[in-house]
This record gives structure tokens, C-alpha cells and sequence, in this order.
């Protein structure tokens, strides 16, 4: 369960803190008509991501066995690529988020339509949303043991846990540095997202499309299972396999130091930013 309270806690603050941001400069700015429209705008867009995970959900359940797998293993694949992006956009770009926020809502308020607020709401957390119900289902693929009352648990938990940090952050404790939390989520989301990408290469195999070059690389099963609480968590944070193949192994290994030094280059590429957005708040 690590990974969906893992990935609902990053989601759901970012989609906190962008309203937060809005509200907060609503409230300074003294255009408190606006509030009403920026919950509206983000509680239409709640509804409308748990919809389409439904309708997506309904829709993929009336396909053959094989369609199936073959539409899970390209789920997988997106949700990799997604969550990479969005992993290196936010390393790239948290810095001047705020500033970019008040610049829209400038713009909508002096158009004079309130409107604008809900849209540029609704926009954020909707694609906040849905970036979350592709991860999540991204994790059911991967793990079928999921139950339902512990994996909305964690999403749960996970949102809580977003909630308190975003209160956290506009409350200006000083310990609490969302430029370090999303660093240290950002490299535990892209264990999460190459833990995916084996689960997909692994789909690819049993369906016949990909070699696994070789069946086994190693048998690490006397150590640890996969079933175990060790395993399914490590499975979780890093994609674990006791008997895994080499094509697996092979694309865990190109991606994981790839993304790293990505990572990298987008810290590097993202402090500009940070400094002239921070003396543009001053």
C-alpha cells in the first residue's frame, strides 16, 4: 500500500497547494467574491477525475482476457511516461508555481470574470486527478492481491496526509521545505514508476511480444518472497522480483540511472527559477 498513499499524498498536495495558493492570494488581495468559484471550480474537477475512473474502469471490463492484458500493459507503459514527466516538471518548475498562479488569476480578475478563477481551478486539480487515477491504476495492474478496503485506505491517508501538509506549509512552519519533500518524493516516485515499467515488460512477455532474453537472472526467493511483507513492500518501492528476468532487469537498469541524472539537470535547470520567483514574492 505504500505506493498508492505515496503517490495520492504527492498528487493531492500539489493540487492542494495550487488551491491554496489561490485562495491565500484571494484572501491578501481582498477578492474574496472569487473563493466561492475556485471550490467550485475544484470540487467539479474531483468529480469529473473519479468519473472518468469509473467510465475508464467499465469500459476496459467488457474486453477479452488478452485485450486486457495487452491494454494493462500499455496503461503501465503511460503511467510511467507520465509520472516521469511529471516528476521532472515539478524538479523543473515548483518554484515559480505561486508565481504563475497569481499571474492567471490577475489576468481573470481583471477581465472581471470570476469565472476564470473556477477554470483555472478546475484545470489544475483535473489534471492533478487524473494523473493520480492512471498511477493508481497503473498499481492495480501491477499488484492483483490489492483489496479494496486497504487500498482506499491508503489513498485516504494519502490525502490526509496532503491536506496536513499543505496546512502545514501556508501556516509558514519553518522546518516543513516543499522543495526538499518533492525532491525526496520525486526519487521515490521514480522507484514506483520503474517498478511499473518491469510490471509492463513483464505483461509484454507473457503475451508473447517481448524475449525475456533470459527466464531468470536470478533466485532470491530463500531471502525474500515476493508475498512476504518485505517483498510486496520492496516490490512496491523499487519493483522487486525474486526470479526475475534480464529483459526486467535490463529495463530497470537503463531507466533508473537515466532518470537520476535527469533529475539532476532539472534541479540545475529549476533554481533560476526558484531565485527569481522568490524575489519577485520579496
Amino acid at each position: 500500500m505504500f505506493e498508492t498513499l505515496l503517490i495520492v499524498w504527492r498528487e493531492s498536495l500539489e493540487a492542494a497547494l495550487i488551491v491554496g495558493v489561490l485562495l491565500t492570494y484571494l484572501g491578501r488581495s481582498g477578492q474574496r467574491s472569487g473563493v466561492a468559484y475556485v471550490w467550485a471550480g475544484t470540487l467539479l474537477a474531483v468529480v469529473a477525475a473519479l468519473a472518468c475512473g469509473v467510465a475508464s474502469n467499465d469500459a476496459a471490463s467488457h474486453l477479452d482476457a488478452d485485450l486486457q492484458e495487452l491494454l494493462q500493459a500499455g496503461i503501465l507503459f503511460l503511467a510511467v511516461a507520465v509520472l516521469t514527466w511529471m516528476i521532472l516538471w515539478m524538479h523543473r518548475n515548483a518554484g515559480g508555481l505561486g508565481g504563475d498562479l497569481r499571474r492567471k488569476a490577475d489576468a481573470a480578475l481583471a477581465r472581471g470574470r470570476l469565472i476564470g478563477l473556477a477554470t483555472i481551478a478546475f484545470v489544475a486539480v483535473f489534471r492533478e486527478g487524473l494523473e493520480t487515477v492512471l498511477f493508481l491504476w497503473g498499481v492495480l495492474v501491477q499488484r492483483t492481491d490489492l483489496t479494496v478496503l486497504p487500498f482506499i485506505g491508503a489513498g485516504l491517508a494519502g490525502a490526509a496526509l496532503a491536506v496536513v501538509t499543505a496546512w502545514l506549509f501556508f501556516r509558514g512552519f519553518q522546518f516543513l521545505s516543499l522543495r526538499r519533500f518533492f525532491r525526496v518524493t520525486g526519487v521515490l516516485l521514480l522507484l514506483v514508476a520503474a517498478g511499473l515499467l518491469m510490471s509492463a515488460v513483464n505483461k509484454l512477455i507473457g503475451l508473447g511480444y517481448l524475449s525475456p532474453v533470459a527466464a531468470q537472472v536470478w533466485n532470491t526467493a530463500w531471502l525474500v518472497r515476493d508475498d512476504s511483507p518485505v517483498g510486496a513492500f520492496l516490490g512496491a518501492l523499487v519493483g522487486y522480483r525474486s526470479r526475475p528476468s534480464l529483459a526486467e532487469v535490463l529495463a530497470f537498469a537503463a531507466y533508473v540511472p537515466l532518470m537520476l541524472w535527469a533529475l539532476h539537470r532539472a534541479d540545475a535547470a529549476g533554481a533560476p527559477v526558484e531565485r527569481a520567483s522568490a524575489r519577485t514574492a520579496a
